[in-house]
C-alpha cells in the first residue's frame, strides 16, 4: 500500500494543468471574436437583368449610338471676343443658320477704308476713260493755230524779203534771222500738232492697265475683307440638332483649340457602330438580322440595317467594363441605322448591346469561304 506522499509525488505539477487551459481558452476566446467581427455581406442582387439575345445563334458586340452625319465639331479660324451666341442645346437649325459670332468692329472699319479706296481708284480709272477732256482738246488745238500762225508770219517775211534780191539794202543778219525765225515756228508747230495728236489719242493702253489693275486690287481687298467678316460669323455647315455647345459671351476664342465650341448632327435616323471580336468576324454575314438594345433595364429592341463595314481590324478602344473582358484583343468594326423613335429612347453618345444573327448553318458556310 502507498504511502500519501508517493501519491503526491505521482500528481504532474499543477502549472501544467493551469497553463495550457488558459492558453486554449484564449484561442477559442480569438477565434470567437474574430468570428463576431467579421461582417455578415449580404449576396448582391442582381438589380437589372442584363439583356437577352432574341437569336439562339449569335454575335455579340458592343455599340456607340451616333448622329447619322456623325458628330461634327464647328469652330472658328479666326481669334476673337464672342459677341452673341444664337443657339441653344437641342435647338433645330438649318444650313446657314448663325451659331455664334465674333466682334467685328476692326473688320467693319476696314471694310469702310477699303470701300473708299474702290472708290478713289474707280474715279481715276473713269478720269482716264474720260479722255480727252475738252478743255483739253480745245487747248492743243488752240497752240496749234497758234503755232501755224507764227510759221505763216515768218515765212511771209522770209518771202518778202527773197522778193527784193540780193541788191536790197537790206542787213546781212536779216536772212540769217528769217531763216532761223521760219525754223523754229516750224519745231513749235510739229511740236504743237503732235501734242494735238496725243490728245486726240486720249488715254494709253498702259495707263488704262495701270488703273483696271488698281481697280481690282481694291475690288479685292474689300472683297477680302468682307469674307472675313462673313467668318467671323460662324453658320451651320448642315441642317441638323445641337448636341453641344460650350461657348459663351464674352468668351476669348481661338482657332485650333482643343475645345469643342459647338457640335451638332442629324439624329433621325440614327447610326450604331458596332464593335465585334475579332474571333468572331469570320461568322458576320452582312445580310444576317440585327438588334440593339439600350443598357439599364429600358426595355426595347431596335432593328438594325447594315450599312457598311470597316475594312480595318484595329485594337478595341470601347470596354464594357465587365471583369472577365479582355482588353488585348483587335476588333472589326460595322455600321447600321435605325430609325429615331420621336420618344428619343436612344440619344448619340450611348452604348447599346448589339446582338447579331449567325443563321444556322452559317458558321460552317464561313468556315468553307
Amino acid at each position: 500500500m502507498l504511502s500519501p506522499t508517493a501519491i503526491v509525488r505521482k500528481m504532474p505539477p499543477l502549472r501544467y494543468v493551469i497553463v495550457p487551459a488558459f492558453a486554449l481558452t484564449g484561442i477559442v476566446l480569438v477565434v470567437w471574436l474574430v468570428v463576431k467581427q467579421v461582417p455578415n455581406v449580404p449576396v448582391a442582387t442582381i438589380s437589372v437583368a442584363p439583356p437577352q439575345s432574341p437569336f439562339a445563334l449569335r454575335i455579340s458586340g458592343i455599340g456607340t449610338v451616333l448622329p447619322s452625319t456623325d458628330v461634327i465639331s464647328v469652330g472658328t479660324d479666326l481669334p476673337g471676343v464672342v459677341v452673341e451666341v444664337a443657339v441653344i442645346e437641342g435647338q433645330e437649325v438649318k444650313l446657314g443658320d448663325l451659331l455664334f459670332r465674333i466682334d467685328g468692329r476692326q473688320t467693319e472699319a476696314d471694310i469702310a477704308v477699303a470701300t473708299a479706296k474702290l472708290a478713289v481708284a474707280n474715279g481715276k480709272l473713269a478720269g482716264v476713260k474720260a479722255l480727252p477732256r475738252a478743255t483739253t482738246l480745245r487747248e492743243a488745238e488752240a497752240a496749234w493755230k497758234s503755232a501755224r500762225a507764227r510759221v505763216v508770219d515768218a515765212q511771209g517775211r522770209f518771202d518778202r524779203l527773197e522778193e527784193l534780191g540780193p541788191n536790197a539794202a537790206t542787213s546781212r543778219n536779216e536772212r540769217p534771222r528769217l531763216e532761223y525765225e521760219l525754223a523754229a515756228a516750224s519745231a513749235d508747230l510739229d511740236s504743237a500738232a503732235a501734242q494735238l495728236d496725243e490728245v486726240k489719242q486720249g488715254a494709253w493702253k498702259e495707263d488704262l492697265d495701270v488703273a483696271i489693275s488698281e481697280v481690282e486690287v481694291a475690288r479685292a481687298e474689300l472683297g477680302r475683307l468682307q469674307t472675313q467678316l462673313e467668318r467671323e460669323s460662324v453658320c451651320a455647315p448642315i441642317a441638323g440638332t445641337i448636341i453641344y455647345l460650350d461657348v459663351d459671351m464674352g468668351e476669348h476664342v481661338i482657332p485650333g483649340s482643343v475645345q469643342q465650341m459647338v457640335a451638332l448632327g442629324v439624329l433621325d435616323p440614327l447610326h450604331v457602330r458596332v464593335q465585334i471580336d475579332e474571333m468572331d468576324a469570320w461568322r458576320f454575314q452582312p445580310q444576317a438580322k440585327a438588334v440593339a438594345m439600350p443598357r439599364g433595364g429600358a426595355r426595347g429592341e431596335f432593328p438594325l440595317r447594315y450599312l457598311r463595314m470597316v475594312p480595318l481590324i484595329i485594337p478595341k478602344r470601347l470596354l464594357s467594363g465587365d471583369s472577365t473582358e479582355r482588353v488585348d484583343v483587335r476588333v472589326m468594326e460595322i455600321e447600321y441605322e435605325l430609325d429615331n423613335p420621336s420618344s428619343m429612347a436612344l440619344l448619340p453618345g450611348q452604348i447599346v448591346d448589339v446582338f447579331i444573327e449567325v443563321p444556322e448553318g452559317g458558321e460552317a458556310q464561313s468556315k468553307d469561304k
